[in-house]
């Protein structure tokens, strides 16, 4: 953006950096999952609900109220339609602060995405 060029050295380490972490974090996620026992309560079920259908249909209404149009809303809601990141647990557990609540609110917000995404999808084409 600033017209600075990074040197190629740079630009492939952090090529690499950026593509293994997406298998970093589904590997966290899965250890953490399988260390701490899914609880469904309601604050859980609160914030996969919030994250999967509050956040995106806010998303929605706002940037069409505001008069965009594709590309900008399809590709703004579809980015905050996805799941809680896998960060949340980790920082639970590294912190000691409500680890089994924060498993299960990333387990139910990947089980719910698999349906909210392709309504998500439906509504913004």
């Amino acid at each position: 953006m600033c017209n600075v060029r990074i040197p190629s050295i740079v630009d492939h380490g952090l090529s690499l950096l950026g593509q293994a972490t997406g298998g970093v974090a589904l590997f966290a996620s899965g250890i953490m999952l399988a260390a701490y026992k899914i609880e469904i309560d309601l604050i859980a079920l609160s914030v996969a609900l919030l994250k999967n259908i509050v956040q995106p249909a806010l998303v929605l209404v706002g940037l069409l109220s505001l008069g965009y149009g594709a590309p900008i809303v399809p590709e703004a809601v579809l980015t905050t339609a996805i799941p809680v990141m896998p960060i949340v647990i980790v920082l639970a557990v590294q912190y000691h602060v409500l680890e089994t609540r924060s498993s299960s609110a990333l387990f139910l917000s990947v089980v719910g995405s698999m349906f909210t995404i392709g309504i998500f999808i439906a509504l913004t084409q």
